[in-house]
């Protein structure tokens, strides 16, 4: 059906494609019957991987369940891309253990000011132990991802 002419849909085989493109097409079907369909192509476009999931399955009860996610996520090929022969280039594998030297390092730091916050918000009563724990490990995981970002950028990543 997606490849005869005549149905109005292109022939996805015949498009142009690259790792970073995308294509997304969607049919909806009205309550009079009619069918209505949505082509949308992205080329040359890495920075974004964009999952949308319209979904709807009968239940057991006889309704109907639906579910509609849409996501998008920074392409990892577009942050590391990969050398020749799909393996890693030397300057690529440097940024990533500079990365990951920022990150340890300010999971370090923010170890250190947690450990001044965390009595001070112990002492809430009755929340305060889990606010405690809520924000060091929050400030840990923060922290560590800004200084990530920090040396990948200081270091020309």
């Amino acid at each position: 059906m997606l490849a005869r002419k005549d149905g109005g849909i292109p022939d996805i085989g015949k498009l142009a494609n690259t790792p970073y493109s995308s294509i997304q097409i969607r049919s909806e079907t009205k309550p009079d019957g009619a069918e209505e369909w949505m082509f949308n192509s992205k080329q040359h476009d890495p920075k974004l991987v964009t999952t949308i999931i319209d979904d709807s399955k009968p239940t057991f009860n006889g309704g109907v369940k639906k579910r509609y996610t849409h996501k998008q996520d920074v392409a990892q090929f577009a942050i590391y891309p990969k050398g020749q022969d799909g393996k890693l280039s030397a300057d690529q594998i440097a940024c990533i253990e500079k990365m990951a030297q920022g990150r340890s390092n300010g999971q370090m730091i923010a170890d250190a000011g947690s450990v001044q916050v965390t009595p001070a918000l112990a002492g809430v009563p009755i929340v305060g132990p889990v606010l405690a724990g809520i924000f060091f490990g929050q400030a840990r995981k923060q922290v560590g991802n800004v200084a990530s970002d920090l040396a990948g950028q200081w270091n020309d990543c």
